[in-house]
């Protein structure tokens, strides 16, 4: 049984907001494994939950996830069991966004994202976080969470090209 104070591992013990979040993600990751677009069913998903807008920010997040990526970022699918510390990180993102806490999310962002993609993730996270506060969907800031992706922040730096080139052969989502 769980505790109240034990953090959730499972999609199915997550607030809506939070199953919305984290199945829209792994529904976009695992379409995009399948080099099959999402669209319909992501948007149809957002639409019944009234967070229409909230679909472009969610696809263009994505986008900037496999295009400004600094490693493999652990997207589990759809069938996987357990919680990422990568998903908590975008989970906690978007709900710090929530309550105003921009400057926090920056550091959670630029573990799997180069410090370019980071900055141009914030105001995407930032819309993505309104439209789901606008249909009543509030993502809760988990302390659990914060404490488990916190603690290997990563660190910038200029990769050669030699790294980039080894690093384009690995896969983007785990």
């Amino acid at each position: 049984m769980q505790r109240e104070t034990d953090l959730p591992n499972s999609l199915n013990s997550l607030c809506f907001a939070e199953q919305l979040t984290l199945w829209s993600v792994r529904y976009w990751a695992d379409r995009y494994r399948e080099q099959d677009p999402a669209s319909n069913i992501l948007k149809d998903a957002y639409r019944l939950a009234k967070v229409e807008d909230g679909m472009i920010s969610l696809d263009n997040f994505m986008t900037l996830l496999i295009t400004g990526n600094c490693r493999t970022v652990d997207i589990r699918c759809l069938c996987c069991e357990g919680i990422s510390a990568d998903e908590w990180r975008i989970l906690q993102s978007l709900g710090l966004a929530q309550v105003g806490k921009k400057y926090e999310i920056a550091p959670l962002l630029s573990s799997f994202l180069e410090p370019t993609s980071t900055r141009l993730a914030l105001p995407v996270i930032r819309q993505w976080s309104a439209a789901l506060a606008a249909a009543a969907h509030w993502l809760p800031i988990r302390k659990q969470a914060l404490e488990v992706v916190r603690k290997n922040f990563a660190k910038a730096s200029n990769r050669s090209e030699d790294t980039r080139a080894a690093y384009s052969a690995n896969p983007i989502f785990h």
